[in-house]
């Protein structure tokens, strides 16, 4: 039995449940519990299927969205991560045309990517959606950004827990945290982020005071 919500430590007295969703009432995010046969090595095979790369014009252009609201702001002298970048990490070699250097990390392809103890700019795009433990992971991040830093998210925002069972994102075994726009609103509060920007829908971009 789940105890504390996996984002804002909620106890469970804070839950609403349906199926194999849990929808925390303070923060709004939806979680489930991951399957077992999708856990270490089944998980990294199934990111392997996935036809994610730069050698995919769709995906580039699929990427592009976490990078269009930051475009006035990027300068060459910045240092950017893609936390989480995959089996074929992408937006290193979209932020190449604008001079920026970007570093590659993800737990199963990149583990020793982090090479920089601050980064200007971090995307953590179409990934946390598989944070098991995204309270950890934003800890994490956020340490990694410089003040002033901009962090850019892309995931699919839930629905409502009334609706989620007939979701297309659900289908994704490996999808275990589902966020909306009171979780966005939940993040900027608690973790004291700016919003310059988002489409309410898949796009957010935060600005570290």
């Amino acid at each position: 039995m789940i105890e504390n919500c996996p984002l804002c430590l909620s106890s469970s007295f804070n839950f609403e449940c349906k199926d194999e969703f849990t929808c925390c009432q303070n923060c709004n995010l939806i979680f489930r519990k991951p399957k077992s046969s999708f856990l270490g090595n089944g998980e990294k095979e199934h990111y392997l299927k996935h036809k994610n790369g730069p050698q995919f014009p769709g995906y580039v252009s699929f990427l592009k969205q976490a990078i269009s609201p930051l475009l006035s702001y990027l300068q060459p002298s910045m240092k950017a991560l893609d936390f989480g970048c995959g089996p074929g990490p992408t937006i290193d070699s979209i932020l190449h045309e604008y001079k920026i250097s970007c570093d590659n990390y993800d737990p199963f392809f990149f583990r020793d990517g982090i090479k920089s103890s601050e980064y200007n700019l971090i995307f953590a795009t179409e990934c946390v959606e598989h944070f098991h433990f995204p309270k950890n992971e934003f800890d994490k991040i956020l340490d990694l950004l410089k003040p002033q830093g901009y962090l850019s998210i892309m995931t699919e925002l839930h629905p409502g827990l009334e609706k989620v069972s007939d979701w297309y994102y659900i289908k994704d075994p490996t999808h275990t945290t589902f966020f909306s726009n009171k979780t966005m609103k939940w993040l900027s509060e608690n973790f004291l982020l700016k919003t310059i920007y988002t489409d309410e829908k898949r796009i957010i971009v935060f600005q570290k005071p």
